[in-house]
């Protein structure tokens, strides 16, 4: 039986030109993406104590892709990175050490043809919608 011979040699064929296009896909949303506005998603959180502080600003550095890897600054200094999928799909994350219990941010969103990069960042106690523009 030849079929499993001819599979291999048409996968072999086949898998370059599967992965240039997954290459070319998330290569159109390659670029600097300038911060254009920040939204708080919640407006307080419990703050060490038991009481209640309300959530800061915030804004970010820009968001740089590249070869479908994502990046940027927190204002608070935390490096996010993460993968742009082939539909612009954003995820993001950063772990630090914390004093009790590591920080962790996630961020989720989409990148649009326009050039329009939306997405939210939640970490423990405050979320926000942040939005940049290429």
């Amino acid at each position: 039986m030849r079929t499993p011979g001819i599979l291999m040699i048409v996968g072999l064929y086949c898998l370059p030109a599967v992965a240039h296009a997954q290459s070319a896909a998330g290569a159109r949303f390659d670029g600097t993406y300038r911060f254009v506005s920040s939204a708080k998603v919640t407006q307080s959180y419990t703050a060490r104590g038991g009481m209640s502080a309300p959530c800061p600003d915030r804004a970010s550095g820009p968001l740089t892709i590249a070869r479908g890897q994502a990046h940027y600054t927190s204002e608070t200094g935390r490096e996010l990175n993460g993968t742009v999928g082939p539909q612009g799909e954003l995820v993001m994350r950063a772990i630090e050490p914390g004093t009790s219990r590591p920080v962790e941010l996630q961020v989720d969103g989409r990148v649009d043809a326009a050039g329009t990069a939306r997405a939210r960042q939640r970490g423990a106690g405050c979320s926000y919608d942040f939005v940049w523009q290429k």
